[in-house]
This record gives C-alpha cells, sequence and structure tokens, in this order.
C-alpha cells in the first residue's frame, strides 16, 4: 500500500483593518440601497390611495424607480472607472444623503 502525501496548507492570513472597513462600507451602501427599495415599496400603498391609478400606477412607479436605479448603476460603473472606486462610492452616498434630506 502506497502513502499520499498531502502538501502542507497555507494559514489564512487574518484579515486587515483596511479589509474589515472595506467590508463594512460595503455592506453599509447595500443596506441603504435595500432600505430605499423597501421604502419604496412601502409606500405603494400610501402613494396609490393619494394619487390614484390603482395596480397599474404602482407597478410604473416602482418600474420607474428601479429603471432610474439601474441607469444610475451604470453611471457609477462608469464613473468608478473614471474616477477611482473610492471618489465614486464618497460621491454617491454625499448624493444620496443630500437626496434624501431634500425629500
Amino acid at each position: 500500500m502506497t502513502s499520499t502525501r498531502v502538501p502542507p496548507t497555507r494559514a489564512t492570513p487574518a484579515p486587515s483593518n483596511a479589509s474589515r472597513t472595506a467590508l463594512a462600507v460595503s455592506t453599509l451602501g447595500f443596506f441603504v440601497i435595500t432600505l430605499d427599495a423597501l421604502i419604496v415599496n412601502v409606500a405603494l400603498a400610501t402613494i396609490g390611495d393619494q394619487l390614484g391609478g390603482g395596480t397599474a400606477g404602482q407597478q410604473w412607479i416602482v418600474d420607474g424607480y428601479t429603471l432610474m436605479f439601474a441607469s444610475l448603476l451604470l453611471f457609477a460603473g462608469n464613473l468608478s472607472d473614471r474616477i477611482g472606486a473610492k471618489r465614486a462610492f464618497t460621491f454617491g452616498v454625499v448624493s444620496f444623503v443630500l437626496a434624501s434630506a431634500a425629500c
């Protein structure tokens, strides 16, 4: 019987503070996006009551929100390629906070 030799495995390095910060910031960004979509869906009943339009009108609201989000996502990817991911993310978060405050 021949013995098979298993090569030694490398220990996984501990995550650095920079990688933990990047994970926390990207998780926060995803949470904000999810929260924003949740707010739009929760507000649909009130929007439908105040503006009318029924189910078809509410579907247009969701479609318009999704279309705007998708187009801004493509723009953000292009902007990130041009000015860098960190600056583009910061610009996006600041823009989102200002728009939310204006609303």
